[in-house]
């Protein structure tokens, strides 16, 4: 039995249906498993799934709820990527299994690939097979560096020790290095996994033009339209990583520059079917869903810099569950307290001075002199530029003001 699998949000909802539905199309006796990186509602019960889902709670995540917090929807979808494959192969005794990020649509069966994949203990996908044109758009080769070799919004693995061996080191680099800082190094899981051809055995690189075809690779993989199937390079297109697609079409994805719908029709043609199955799907119910890990408990967003600093505290144990807002010195409390009595800003905007060399020549005596007129440019600007709620930011910032 094939066996495919993917992670989402509440809000990705839809795209997880169309996906799953577009392999079990051409794969009817396959099977789907959906891991949902979210808190669950009681919607979720009243409709028939075409997969299974899995919850966080069985895949044996650690630091309950540390891993939460401490990234942002993308990191943490991306982060429990290895927890959920190891759950898959080694829990459920799956032989082999494909990941494939949920905005990707199925367009021809992958038989021969599947028949062969036991062979290999993991299959990656590059992100090119021919150089870039050097034409200064986006992306360029340097931005693929930057992102890594490979792509992992496909990903095959079989179950074998080497396997086992590379779930492991991956879990283990992810539960704390899962962000999205290209200028540090870091692209959430994807870059990791150009270390894997050299860390273990059995890797093989998938070069078929037809898998994972996305706008970083159209440059040599236009899809064409022949009768009433898609193409690429002559052969049948067997999926469309739909990377950065907006919601309007108004582009082939907010990520690149270098194509046009008017030099690709048939691949707008092929966005349209597909944006029409999200429809179907339920797009325009699924869509606003809520990110529960994004909030604290009070209903207040959490900020990328609480989340950053949270990291950086190294995820202290003493502060509790760091969701929650009316823990005696829980992280909460702590962001918005003073950093000192006799000259006090809040905790937070400490952080962000101390990271803003611009603010350090502004005020440079932030806890003297210039104190007061650095929290008035943080009682304006923090909210705009750091996503900081102002119906918290602007009282904290009013109680030390003047103090």
């Amino acid at each position: 039995m094939y066996t495919m699998c993917t992670i989402i949000s509440m809000n990705y909802i839809a795209f997880a249906r169309t996906l799953v539905k577009s392999f079990l199309e051409h794969h009817p006796t396959g099977k789907a498993f959906v891991l949902l990186a979210d808190e669950a509602d009681a919607s979720l019960a009243e409709r028939e799934e075409p997969f299974e889902w899995v919850g966080l709670h069985e895949i044996g995540l650690p630091e309950w709820p540390n891993l939460r917090f401490q990234y942002d929807v993308t990191e943490f979808n991306t982060a429990v990527k290895p927890f959920f494959l190891e759950y898959l192969l080694y829990k459920r005794g799956l032989e082999s299994v494909v990941y494939l990020d949920p905005d990707t649509w199925i367009t021809q069966r992958m038989d021969d690939f599947l028949r062969e994949l036991p062979r290999h203990a993991i299959v990656l996908t590059p992100h090119l097979l021919s150089p870039l044109p050097d034409d200064r758009q986006k992306p360029e080769e340097v931005d693929l560096l930057r992102s890594g070799v490979y792509n992992l919004g496909f990903l095959a693995l079989t179950r074998k020790d080497e396997t086992l061996r590379m779930l492991k080191w991956w879990k283990a680099r992810l539960t704390s290095y899962c962000v999205m800082d290209p200028a540090a190094g870091y692209h959430v899981d994807q870059r990791w996994m150009d270390m894997a051809p050299a860390l273990f055995e059995g890797v093989h690189i998938l070069k078929d033009k037809t898998y994972n075809v996305a706008y970083w690779n159209l440059h040599d993989r236009p899809v064409t339209l022949r009768n009433g199937s898609y193409e690429v390079a002559g052969s049948p297109l067997t999926f469309y990583h739909f990377s950065g697609m907006p919601a309007d079409l108004s582009c082939i994805s907010k990520h690149q520059t270098r194509h046009r719908w008017s030099s690709m029709p048939h691949l707008e043609q092929l966005f349209r079917e597909y944006v029409a199955h999200l429809v179907a799907n339920g797009y325009a119910e699924t869509a606003g869903r809520r990110y529960a890990y994004g909030y604290f408990d009070n209903g207040i967003a959490i900020p990328a810099l609480a989340r950053r600093l949270y990291r950086k505290l190294g995820a202290l144990p003493a502060f509790g569950n760091p969701f929650l807002t009316l823990t005696p010195h829980g992280y909460y409390s702590w962001l918005f307290s003073p950093t000192s009595i006799t000259a006090p800003i809040p905790q937070l905007l400490k952080e962000i001075y101390e990271t803003r060399v611009d603010l350090q020549r502004l005020f440079p005596a932030a806890y003297g002199e210039h104190r007061q007129s650095l929290m008035t440019w943080a009682r304006q600007f923090a909210p705009l530029e750091y996503g900081i709620d102002p119906i918290v930011w602007q009282p904290v910032i009013d109680s030390m003001i003047y103090r």
